[in-house]
This record gives C-alpha cells, sequence and structure tokens, in this order.
C-alpha cells in the first residue's frame, strides 16, 4: 500500500520544462549603454538560484536573454543588471534586480527602455 501511494505521489508531482526570453535596451541618463552585463536567473527557496543565461549589451545598448530550466514547484525568473550608471565609489558597481513578470513565462518579457539611473527597490553594490 505505501508503495502504491508513493508511486501515485511521484507520478503526481512531476518537473516541469519553463522558458524565459527578456529583451530590452539598457539606458543611462538618455544615453544607450554598450557592454553592460546582465543575467537571467531563477529563484529557488531551497537552494542556490538558477543561471539560466547571461549577456552583455551590444553598441546600440539592446540585449536578449533566453534560458531555461525543469522546476518542481513553479518558476519564478528574474533580471540582474550590473552597471556604474548611479555608483559613487571608483571601481564599486550597482547591482539591480529586475522581477520577470510570470505572464511572460513561457514567452518574451520586452522591457523596452531600462533606464539605469532609475533606482529599484532591489539594489546592492559591488565593490572589490
Amino acid at each position: 500500500m505505501k508503495l502504491l501511494l508513493a508511486s501515485l505521489f511521484i507520478g503526481y508531482v512531476t518537473a516541469e520544462l519553463y522558458n524565459a526570453t527578456v529583451k530590452g535596451t539598457v539606458i543611462c541618463n538618455k544615453r544607450k549603454q554598450s557592454g553592460i552585463k546582465l543575467k537571467l536567473k531563477e529563484h529557488d527557496t531551497f537552494s542556490k538560484d538558477d543561471d539560466l543565461g547571461s549577456t552583455t549589451t551590444d553598441d546600440q545598448g539592446n540585449f536578449e536573454i533566453f534560458g531555461k530550466d525543469e522546476e518542481w514547484y513553479g518558476f519564478r525568473p528574474y533580471i540582474v543588471i550590473y552597471h556604474n550608471c548611479r555608483t559613487l565609489e571608483n571601481g564599486c558597481l550597482t547591482r539591480s534586480r529586475y522581477e520577470y513578470p510570470q505572464s511572460a513565462v513561457n514567452g518574451v518579457y520586452d522591457m523596452s527602455y531600462v533606464a539605469l539611473d532609475i533606482a529599484t527597490a532591489e539594489e546592492s553594490a559591488k565593490c572589490p
């Protein structure tokens, strides 16, 4: 009986494959920013967050990142941008985090223009 219940539970709870694509243009003080590092990550509750993909903005500040992952309990992607648009100390980078909307999971999230001179709710400094 225990084996039957265990097999039913395993059959019911399975990992699902999710994907996320994010694109946009990074600006600072109304100027397009080239060479800005971005990461697409996925939040995990009990382990380290997953790295889904990364890129650097092109000469026009444009970027696009695609990532996919199998998850058991939902898919919560987010975007991290490392920049020095508003950094006060030399050599430091600001780490800005942007949530990825659930409505765009398994689709494309177009961030349009990402203005780095506007602070986000989740920012931190990364200094050498």
